[in-house]
């Protein structure tokens, strides 16, 4: 992924931190610490013109920008805690499409907690409860179930199954669906707490 080197080449004058380390990439993003505000991330976010008629792509954003908004001001327990988020301009580069020479793209960032990753054990229990990936499944267990689940899993795995139940049960309340549910979407604040991140993949529900 390069999209901080597209900012310091696009729009340089409208980046909104001192950027320091880089700590990871996906599919439509980088995260990096800031220099000067240690507990807190960045992420530079590019979103692609698509040459179908799907509403994802560049027409996402206005979504994406409506559950920043939320974030901002409700602050959605099972969420890392959003600082600030911002539009960095809309520009173009040139394809090899039938169609169009010239594809758009948007690039935005917001600013939130800096959490810890989790450990191997954490990780194998929200694949088991939460996780979308197991075979194209999508989980919505009831909390009985997932008590059940946890029970069984404690006599193998390391993990505070309180703060994993109140998690799920926070999930569960919250007017903000994750689409990605996995553990790479799942990280712990400095007090244990998980906490959902990439707000990329999360709808707010009417």
């Amino acid at each position: 992924m390069y999209v901080l080197s597209l900012c310091r080449q696009l729009c340089p004058d409208k980046i909104p931190v001192s950027v320091d380390k880089r700590l990871g990439d996906g599919s439509d993003g980088e995260v990096f610490t800031i220099t000067d505000h240690p507990d807190k991330v960045i992420k530079f976010c590019i979103l692609y013109e698509r040459f179908d008629r799907s509403d994802r792509g560049i027409k996402d954003y206005d979504r994406i920008q409506k559950v920043l908004d939320y974030m901002l001001q409700n602050n959605p327990a099972p969420f890392v805690k959003l600082h600030e988020h911002g539009y960095l301009g809309k520009f173009s580069r040139k394809v090899v499409e039938r169609r169009k020479a010239e594809q758009e793209f948007i690039i935005y960032f917001y600013v939130m907690d800096k959490l810890e990753k989790l450990s191997e054990d954490e990780k194998k229990v929200f694949h088991s409860i939460l996780s979308h990936e197991d075979r194209g499944i999508t989980k919505n267990y009831s909390p009985e179930k997932i008590e059940e689940m946890l029970q069984g899993l404690g006599r193998g795995l390391d993990f505070d199954a309180e703060k994993v139940t109140l998690f799920c049960d926070f999930i569960r309340r919250s007017p903000v669906s994750h689409l990605d549910l996995h553990p790479r979407n799942i990280m712990k604040d400095s007090a244990g707490h998980f906490k959902l991140v990439d707000f990329d993949r999360v709808l707010l529900e009417k």
